[in-house]
Parts: C-alpha cells; sequence; structure tokens
C-alpha cells in the first residue's frame, strides 16, 4: 500500500504527464492491490488509498475529455476507480467516522503531499 501511495505522490509532482501505458500499469497495481487487500486495510491505509484513487480517477477523467484513442479507457478506468473509492468510504463511515471527519483527514493527507 505504502509503495502505490509513494508511487502516486512522484506522479503528482512530476513537471510532465505519465504515458497511457504507465498509468494503466499503475492502475492494474492499484485494483489488484484492492481485489486482495481491501478488507483488511486500516484506517490510516484507507485514507492513503482513497487519497490515490480520487486523484486516479481525476487524472482519468481529465484525459477521458480529451481527442485520443485512449479517452474511452481512461473514462472506464476513472468509473471503476470511483466505485472502489466509494466502497472505501463506505468502510470508513462503519468504522465510525462522518464525512466531515473524512474530508479532514483526507486535506490533511493533500496537504502532507
Amino acid at each position: 500500500m505504502q509503495e502505490l501511495f509513494e508511487k502516486m505522490k512522484e506522479y503528482l509532482n512530476m513537471d510532465t504527464e505519465i504515458s497511457f501505458d504507465e498509468f494503466d500499469d499503475y492502475y492494474k497495481k492499484v485494483v489488484a492491490f484492492l481485489n486482495d487487500n481491501w478488507t483488511s486495510l486500516n484506517e490510516d491505509d484507507t485514507m492513503h488509498m482513497l487519497f490515490v484513487l480520487d486523484n486516479l480517477k481525476s487524472n482519468g477523467e481529465d484525459r477521458a475529455k480529451r481527442k485520443v484513442k485512449e479517452a474511452k479507457k481512461y473514462a472506464k478506468m476513472s468509473q471503476r476507480t470511483e466505485i472502489w473509492a466509494n466502497a472505501l468510504i463506505s468502510r470508513l463511515r462503519e468504522a465510525g467516522l462522518n464525512d466531515e471527519e473524512i474530508g479532514k483527514r483526507y486535506e490533511a493527507i493533500y496537504e502532507a503531499v
């Protein structure tokens, strides 16, 4: 999980955009990790994964709007990351966090990056 989070931080601090192949590879690693581990993540790891998913989603949405051959693939990735993000938010709510607490913790992670 930490490796995926660190990679996202690296991507966010880059001056150039990664290729579709690299984006797709990273997306697949995130989804594979979630498929295997999402129910065992603690609250902090869930918040960090939510950060990763939110950034994947927004970047996928942005790229889907462009006139590129991979636009539909970006749109699908964005939709799937939103589903995962909603699942993680539901887990955080079940753990007793309200939307305000989730938002504050998310902002703290974002500001630290």
